[in-house]
């Protein structure tokens, strides 16, 4: 179970989430909307763990694997070897067309690819990206809705902060936006629906 109970969180005495609660259900996507700065980021954080509530509760008695919107990995180090280092399978690498150099010398778009490997190799009930897309050429953002319709097929949980939702919308994505410190619902995406 995900669930969020009365979450508040502050940073210096400002408000940043407001007494959010909601329950994440198995086998949904759920995207979280927002201008920069409105807590996205720190929603997923708290979601994940990375950080702490200033009040109310967090049931988390599931595995959770995060990709946060910025993240350092070892630039020495091959992606080969970083992909042997942590039991990912190569054809994953090649699936996703991931150069073998060195990590320090890969685009924006092939490092974001290589965080989202080490995130989809993990076997957890919950998948929280945060803005995945994020440098992402367009047979790279098909792979990775191929990967998500299959972690839904699988039952898991599946949350996304994302600027721009099309790609998704046949998902039937559950979409949030988060603003003024609130979680609040947009209505819920049929698959014929599109923008």
């Amino acid at each position: 179970m995900l669930k969020l109970d009365n979450l508040s969180k502050k940073y210096n005495n400002q408000i940043i989430l407001n007494s959010i609660s909601l329950e994440f259900k198995e086998g949904n996507l759920y995207i979280l909307s927002g201008i920069n700065g409105s807590g996205k980021s720190t929603l997923v954080k708290l979601l994940s763990g990375i950080i702490f509530k200033s009040s109310g509760s967090i049931t988390r008695d599931i595995s959770i694997s995060y990709l946060p919107d910025k993240f350092t990995m070892p630039k020495l180090l091959s992606v080969k070897s970083y992909c042997k280092l942590l039991s990912i399978p190569i054809e994953l690498m090649e699936k996703y067309q991931i150069p073998n150099k060195r990590i320090g010398e890969l685009s924006k778009g092939n490092l974001q690819k290589l965080g989202i490997i080490q995130i989809l190799n993990n076997k957890s009930d919950c998948y929280i990206l945060d803005e995945p897309l994020d440098g992402l050429d367009d047979a790279a953002k098909k792979l990775l809705k191929q990967d998500i319709i299959t972690l839904k097929g699988n039952n898991k949980i599946i949350i996304m902060c994302l600027h721009t939702k099309t790609l998704f919308n046949e998902l039937c994505p559950i979409e949030y936006e988060v603003k003024g410190g609130f979680l609040n619902e947009k209505r819920r995406r049929k698959a014929k629906d599109s923008d």
